[in-house]
């Protein structure tokens, strides 16, 4: 299955996950990773392992998903599709670890119990943790990649305008985030890419708060945050707005957010160390008074996963954005007893500046 530019994308990761495998002196290596499956076999499924050997990749899947993976799976070349529930005796009963001395995994995509089945199973091979080698290379989004990206993020900005046009006081949280997750779905979504956020008054200084019964008021100001899906990718989406008029402090506050904002989108270029990306905003927050209540990092990669990497992160002095690496760009300043707020947008990385997806208006809109 799959048309021939898949199956090209497909055998060309295939090529860069082989030359990681070299570089490692492993002869196999195990990805469990469902995101990871979808990137490099097209497969949509909840369960599932690959394993890829210099000449062969062995899928090994449960027989509730018979017909997705005739349907889904790219056939590529030296592709071996096994049904089984357990993986672990696939492997040691059709002999496939025999010739090979160690195996790379990732010890962070398996529990304790499955780690423990895979070195009974994978024996005499020998398990060596090898951490996200299919996450390197998933930063750089292909053209296709993008296009689904940006018709995501495309469905989130007109779910906020269309918010934006019936939202008033005396609506609950709750009330709110049910219509953007009809619209969203109406508009076209396959899923939501996490539970939908919507925080008013002070609770909108709680960053990851979810909906709840609190009824928006007069003078409050309100942050939703939330995402669709389109192919597999995700969007991620943050917008601030008030209900009435509000008070002098939310704009003074809103100004030096917003200026941090365009500060980061300007830095966003091919190249530009993930901390000083980060940094372009900080120092704007910072200079203003407001450095502690801006606790979390700038943003992170966007793709088949709402959070993958790159960190874009103070912490992250290290790594540099490659062109066509998509990330979020979202400050934040929360003011505990009083109000919070953030904007977001997803971005694509280019030299002379990004490409923005998001498309909803940033300003503080007053409904």
């Amino acid at each position: 299955m799959g048309s021939a530019k898949q199956l090209r994308m497909a055998n060309d990761r295939l090529v860069a996950i082989r030359k990681e495998m070299k570089s490692n002196s492993v002869d196999a290596y195990i990805i469990a990773h469902t995101s990871s499956l979808r990137y490099l076999l097209n497969f949509s499924g909840s369960t599932g392992i690959a394993i890829v050997t210099s000449k062969a990749i062995h899928f090994i899947t449960n027989d509730l998903y018979t017909v997705q993976v005739e349907k889904e799976l790219l056939k590529l070349d030296g592709l071996h599709v096994h049904i089984d529930r357990d993986p672990s005796s696939v492997v040691k009963g059709k002999g496939l670890a025999a010739k090979w001395k160690t195996v790379g995994f990732d010890p962070s995509r398996h529990s304790v119990a499955g780690f423990a089945a895979m070195k009974k199973g994978f024996a005499p091979a020998k398990l060596v943790e090898l951490t996200g080698v299919v996450e390197r290379i998933m930063r750089v989004k292909s053209a296709d990649e993008i296009k689904s990206l940006s018709a995501a993020a495309q469905l989130a900005s007109t779910a906020y305008e269309k918010m934006l046009g019936m939202v008033r006081a005396g609506l609950t949280e709750r009330d709110v985030a049910t219509f953007i997750a009809t619209t969203t779905r109406t508009l076209g979504s396959e899923k939501d890419a996490f539970d939908i956020i919507v925080v008013s008054g002070k609770r909108s200084a709680m960053p990851h708060g979810r909906a709840s019964s609190a009824v928006l008021k007069k003078g409050d100001v309100v942050t939703v945050d939330f995402g669709c899906c389109v192919d597999g990718m995700y969007s991620d989406m943050t917008r601030t707005f008030a209900i009435g008029n509000p008070k002098r402090r939310v704009m003074d506050v809103f100004a030096v957010l917003y200026d941090a904002h365009m500060h980061a989108l300007d830095a966003a270029v091919t190249g530009v160390k993930a901390s000083d990306l980060d940094a372009a905003a900080r120092d704007i927050i910072i200079s203003a008074g407001y450095g502690e209540y801006f606790r979390h990092s700038l943003g992170h990669g966007l793709g088949y996963e709402v959070h993958e990497d790159p960190r874009v992160s103070a912490a992250n002095s290290k790594e540099t954005l490659p062109e066509n690496c998509v990330v979020t760009i979202e400050p934040g300043i929360y003011l505990p007893g009083e109000f919070g707020m953030r904007i977001e947008d997803d971005v694509v990385i280019k030299a002379k500046g990004p490409l923005v997806l998001t498309t909803a208006p940033r300003e503080l809109v007053i409904v």
